[in-house]
């Protein structure tokens, strides 16, 4: 067993050092600031204990793994450590200062682990006499539940000690995925739209943010909505991250920090902590009825067309089996049709395919099972075959959310350009299909990884997604992955064959 060295008794720093007493390891915990050390220990201790009142432990393991745990007063009680792991506030200045002082007190064969979410750890390693022995080893809070650790490697960090923290971090019984040092890492990078097309769905007033949460988590299959999951973080903490990364990829207009946000964080609505951010707590969020219609249906009685998709054959089996007269579309320019978006308007694609009544639906998990589809129809669209569509999904058990005619809708451009940032770090060799999809599945309880996502959706619907999205709003957000379009074009997977 080793003695692993945590700098820094916060949230996250007496949580890793909880992991690594419960895997065996003996930990050195020190703080500059001891009431900071001894409210994590407490923390520890109120945690073992916990994990005794729900039979995961036994009082006796609880004391022993405590007994593993060595608070420590100055950087100089870490000499013995194997490993330091560095848990300390997100200041790149402050981390430099700190490797410097542990590299002139640790052996020459000990390693330098830090857990920060979004620094360089090339920029980390600059100035350090030995610069290979600096790793990446970024938690998930709450660490001791959380199972992700990416493992992070600088432009000069040794191979041979990233894979001594893999190792580490399995017999942990965590989940290590590697990646090159860039902006995000991978999670926080990819993870970049799912926010980002949210506050720009609000910006747009595409609907409003219970709506979008109801559907990102009813339609899309996501644990949280990207406005419940803002709040949660701390508006103010997104917003760092995002600038963070705006920062370091050059000011890429992808990623500038949204207006709607900062205007949140300045009047200080932050979400939860400060008892408002999008929704005002304490509160229970329900699912938003106001752009949902409640008319009881006969079925038998709907004649509808359909542009044939076999994404929305499930779809359409349940509309016929609960009686809804459908067939293939082009019989009929004036009949109501239905059809899954492809990233344009449904005004857009009205004039261009010449269909009047058109109702466009968002993209669902599972198209066979949801309990609620969301819909946008066409300008020239009548209110009649509006509301023969409702009732036709009504009549197939399904709730309805109407938003209006935006762009890719709501899942349908998040999930896509989920995909597309995970193909770009593909692209550039950030890190592999499995391991991105790994990350974003353990890191933030995405329901499927985004690259097998796109790859179950098709390459090709996903660029002509991103196509029509880059002609609507320009390309400075949607331009494609060179990597999805190169796939798409020659019919290849991220995952397996076609």
């Amino acid at each position: 067993m080793l003695t692993i060295g945590v700098v820094g008794a916060g949230t996250m720093g007496s949580g890793i050092a909880q992991v690594a007493i419960a895997a065996g390891e003996t930990v050195k915990l020190y703080d500059p600031f001891p009431q900071a050390t001894e409210r994590g220990r407490e923390m520890i201790k109120k945690n073992l204990e916990f994990l005794v009142g729900k039979h995961k432990l036994t009082k006796d393991e609880s004391t022993v793994m405590l007994a593993r745990l060595d608070i420590v007063q100055t950087t100089r009680d870490l000499a013995a450590c194997d490993v330091v792991i560095e848990a300390i506030i997100e200041d790149e200045n402050l981390k430099k200062e700190l490797f410097k002082d542990l590299e002139t007190i640790i052996s020459p064969d000990a390693i330098l682990a830090t857990n920060t979410s979004s620094i360089s750890i090339t920029s980390l390693s600059n100035g350090l006499t030995r610069p290979e022995r600096l790793v990446g080893m970024h938690f998930f809070n709450p660490a001791p539940r959380m199972k992700l650790i990416e493992v992070i490697k600088g432009l000069r960090t040794s191979e041979q000690y990233v894979d001594f923290i893999i190792e580490l971090a399995k017999r942990w019984g965590k989940v290590p995925v590697t990646a090159k040092s860039t902006p995000g890492f991978i999670v926080n990078r990819v993870a970049r739209p799912f926010y980002g097309e949210a506050l720009r769905i609000l910006m747009e007033d595409g609907t409003d943010h219970a709506s979008l949460d109801t559907v990102m988590r009813e339609c899309g299959g996501f644990p949280l909505g990207p406005c419940q999951l803002m709040d949660l973080i701390g508006l103010d903490v997104n917003l760092s991250v995002t600038q963070s990364v705006f920062e370091a990829t050059a000011f890429d207009p992808r990623y500038a920090p949204s207006l709607l946000q900062q205007e949140l964080v300045r009047a200080g609505k932050i979400g939860r902590k400060s008892g408002e951010g999008f929704y005002t707590y304490p509160t229970n969020i329900v699912n938003h009825k106001n752009n949902e219609t409640a008319t009881a249906v006969e079925p038998n009685v709907l004649d509808l067309e359909y542009v044939d998709d076999a994404l929305i054959k499930p779809l359409i089996d349940r509309l016929i089996t609960s009686g809804n007269s459908l067939t293939g579309v082009a019989t009929s320019k004036s009949i109501p049709t239905i059809a899954l978006t492809d990233g344009r308007t449904a005004t857009q694609r009205s004039d261009d395919e010449s269909i009047r009544n058109l109702v466009l639906l968002d993209l669902c998990l599972n198209f066979e099972l949801t309990k609620r589809i969301a819909l946008t129809h066409a300008e020239q669209c009548t209110p009649q075959a509006v509301d023969q569509i409702v009732c036709a999904l009504q009549s197939a058990g399904c709730h309805v959310t109407i938003i209006r005619d935006i762009a890719g809708m709501i899942v349908t451009r998040t999930v896509a350009m989920l995909a597309n940032e995970a193909a770009d770090l593909v692209h550039q060799r950030v890190s592999t299909p499995q391991e991105i999809d790994t990350a974003m599945t353990l890191g933030t309880g995405y329901p499927k990884g985004p690259l097998l996502w796109a790859d179950q959706i098709g390459l090709k619907n996903i660029s002509k997604i991103l196509k029509n999205l880059c002609d609507h709003y320009g390309p400075s957000r949607y331009r494609l992955s060179p990597l999805i379009q190169r796939k798409s074009i020659s019919n290849q997977l991220f995952h397996g064959s076609p």
